[in-house]
C-alpha cells in the first residue's frame, strides 16, 4: 500500500511510485527481469511497473503467471502512468507514455549530468503507446479483512468491484470527491485521497 497499485483486467499486479522516494523503491527494489516499466516524457511522472511475473487473481493472493500481459494490460499500464502524472493537475488531455524493459532503466547518468532522486536514465529503444483518456475510476473493494480502496483505469477497476465512481479533470476539490466516495461506498477518507491523482475533479458517472 506504500505504492499506487491496481490489478489489471487480465489479473496482473501493477504498481507505481507516489513521489520521488517511492519511484526509487519501485525501480530499485520491486522491479525484476520480465517486468514492464512505464514512464512519460515529462517530469512529475510516476514509474509504473507491470509485474509480469505475478498474476493476482485475488487481492492478497500471489500466483505465478501462466501467461504474458497482452495489449489490454499494457494499455492499462500506460493509462495509469498518465493519470497519476503531473498531467492531471495541469489539466493536460494527454501525455506520451512509453514502456521499456527493466534493464533499460539505469541510475547511471551521462557524463556531466546529475540524476535527482526518483529519476533514472532510459537507454535503448522505447515503445510508445496511446495513453488513453484522462479518467480514473475509484471504488472500495469489500474483503473479509476489511475494505480496500482501489483506483485506476475503469476497465481494470470494473473487474474488481461493481461499485465505483469514474472521475475526470474538473474543479471539485479532492476532499469533496473523497467524501462523496466514502458516502457512496464506505472506506477511509485519508486512504481514498491517497488513491486519487493530484489535482481537481468532476464526476463523470457513478456505478
Amino acid at each position: 500500500e506504500k505504492f499506487r497499485w491496481f490489478v489489471s483486467s487480465e489479473g496482473f499486479l501493477v504498481i507505481g511510485g507516489r513521489d520521488a522516494t517511492t519511484n526509487e523503491i519501485v525501480i530499485k527494489k520491486n522491479t525484476i527481469e520480465g517486468d514492464i516499466v512505464f514512464h512519460t516524457d515529462m517530469s512529475g511522472s510516476p514509474f509504473v511497473v507491470v509485474k509480469s511475473s505475478i498474476s493476482m487473481k485475488e487481492v492478497g493472493k500471489e500466483e505465478k503467471a501462466t501467461k504474458k500481459p497482452t495489449e489490454i494490460t499494457l494499455d492499462e499500464g500506460a493509462n495509469a502512468t498518465v493519470i497519476f502524472s503531473k498531467a492531471w493537475k495541469l489539466g493536460m488531455s494527454a501525455s506520451e507514455v512509453f514502456y521499456v524493459n527493466p534493464d533499460q532503466v539505469s541510475k547511471s547518468a551521462n557524463a556531466g549530468e546529475y540524476l535527482q532522486k526518483g529519476s533514472f536514465m532510459i537507454r535503448g529503444k522505447t515503445n510508445y503507446l496511446d495513453a488513453g483518456i484522462m479518467e480514473v475510476a475509484v471504488g472500495v473493494l469489500h474483503t473479509d479483512e476489511g475494505d480496500v480502496v482501489i483506483s485506476g483505469p475503469e476497465s481494470a477497476i470494473s473487474m474488481q468491484t461493481k461499485d465505483y465512481i469514474v472521475l475526470q479533470q474538473g474543479k471539485d476539490k479532492v476532499s469533496d470527491i473523497a467524501k462523496l466516495v466514502r458516502k457512496q461506498f464506505g472506506g477511509e477518507l485519508d486512504e481514498i485521497i491517497r488513491m486519487l491523482p493530484a489535482g481537481a475533479f468532476r464526476v463523470k458517472k457513478t456505478r
